[in-house]
């Protein structure tokens, strides 16, 4: 067997045609590119939106790309065209042909209109993984439903589960349906290419982030189905486990996860230390599957809780951290910010971060790739998101485009560009 270059990732050779936007889609691609592919970014001639999403305190001009796009698009080359005109669906057609994966985001009705769904693109590659992710699934009444990250939590389950006990749902402040959507179709990708090794046929691979969010909550979906019992908020608890678990605020405003101590040893050390030495005779707690929910069946679970909270509050910050890195058996974290993530000397042991270069910007970090192969590890986030267009006419011409063809496509970039950012600063 001819031995194959893989330096630059296992994925190294493949092709990927990216019409994404926002992040659920985008992630996709920027997880592809970091294991060697060559991803392309169709975007209109305006641009995607994210390239100008500003964020809190992001106080930088039009010339530096957003936030979302270095975090979603890095590694990627550009083109721009308009694919409702003849040039743009000349141009997509090509790409189409040599491509082996397509990824996109969009509802199926636009894709339609543009001619890009499934059964379209797959009279012109028959090998092409065709990858969508969608808000709601592609069945049922609301397969065309307009989706937001918040919304999927929301329909999803999780933000019932979120939140103080007395209080309205909360949506977790991150966007976990957009990322656990681009992972689930990232998977169904590299799953569809290993079944094209076997058949030599391309096929549809279909997710949606209100899939993916019932799949992060299989457990509790399942103990619902099994039980008849919802979940509902338990404020800074898990809902599903009947335990001491949950976050405890030190006497300085700082906040550990207590999982569970797994020893009894430690859990009385533990007592004792925080000033509770008469729970240790109590027999609800004295063992670890009673500690961490398992075999517990709630008798006594808000008195435990009251009187751990009154423990972490008899000691700082820095003297819990003392305390709890000497307790292997006791599982805990401190809760961290984004900025103490930044500098984590454990994310920065497993390379879970990564510095590029941003045009007008300068170096930042990012989120590289957090799975990691022994033999082909791949590049990670080493290249920066591209400009507008920036490849496009690199491409069109490697595709037999003329250079009047290329102006064309070029032509539009700068006044749609202007009438976005117009549209996000008034």
């Amino acid at each position: 067997m001819v031995s194959k270059d893989l330096s630059d990732g296992p994925l190294t050779g493949l092709k990927v045609l990216d019409m994404t936007v926002a992040i659920q889609g985008p992630h996709v691609g920027a997880f592809l590119s970091d294991m060697g592919a060559e991803v392309i970014k169709v975007e209109p001639p305006g641009g995607e939106l994210n390239r100008y999403a500003r964020g809190p305190g992001f106080e930088y001009g039009m010339e530096v790309m957003g936030s979302q796009q270095v975090a979603m698009n890095r590694g990627k080359k550009s083109i721009a065209l308009d694919a409702h005109t003849d040039l743009g669906k000349r141009v997509l057609n090509e790409l189409i042909k040599k491509s082996d994966v397509f990824v996109t985001n969009y509802r199926a009705e636009a894709l339609d209109r543009m001619s890009l769904s499934y059964d379209h693109l797959r009279r012109i590659n028959e090998r092409l993984i065709y990858g969508r992710v969608s808000g709601f699934g592609p069945k049922g009444k609301d397969a065309d439903k307009a989706m937001l990250d918040g919304a999927a939590q929301a329909r999803g389950g999780l933000a019932a589960v979120s939140g103080p006990v007395d209080g309205p749902p909360m949506p977790p402040g991150a966007a976990i349906a957009d990322h656990s959507g681009a992972m689930q179709l990232s998977l169904g990708i590299m799953t569809a290419l290993f079944a094209r090794e076997q058949t030599g046929r391309g096929q549809e691979v279909n997710t949606s982030a209100l899939g993916t969010m019932m799949w992060l909550q299989s457990w509790e979906l399942t103990h619902t189905a099994m039980t008849g019992i919802s979940l509902t908020r338990d404020g800074q608890y898990n809902p599903s486990i009947a335990s001491p678990y949950g976050v405890y605020q030190a006497s300085d405003g700082g906040s550990f996860l207590l999982a569970v101590a797994m020893s009894d040893e430690s859990w009385d050390e533990f007592l004792v230390y925080g000033g509770k030495p008469d729970l240790v005779l109590d027999t609800r707690w004295n063992t670890a599957a009673k500690r961490i929910g398992i075999l517990g069946d709630g008798d006594g679970v808000i008195e435990v809780r009251a009187e751990l909270r009154e423990a972490f509050a008899s000691h700082t910050t820095a003297e819990w951290e003392v305390f709890l890195g000497e307790q292997p058996e006791i599982i805990y974290e401190r809760v961290q910010s984004y900025q103490e993530i930044l500098v984590d000397p454990q994310a920065a042991a497993n390379n879970y971060l990564a510095e590029i270069t941003v045009p007008n910007y300068g170096t930042t970090q990012v989120v590289s790739n957090v799975v990691q192969l022994s033999e082909t590890p791949g590049l990670g986030a080493k290249l920066p998101p591209p400009y507008l267009g920036e490849h496009t006419s690199e491409i069109m011409m490697d595709l037999g485009f003329s250079a009047a063809e290329v102006d064309q496509a070029l032509a539009p970039i700068e006044t749609a560009a202007a009438e976005i950012i117009g549209l996000v600063i008034p």
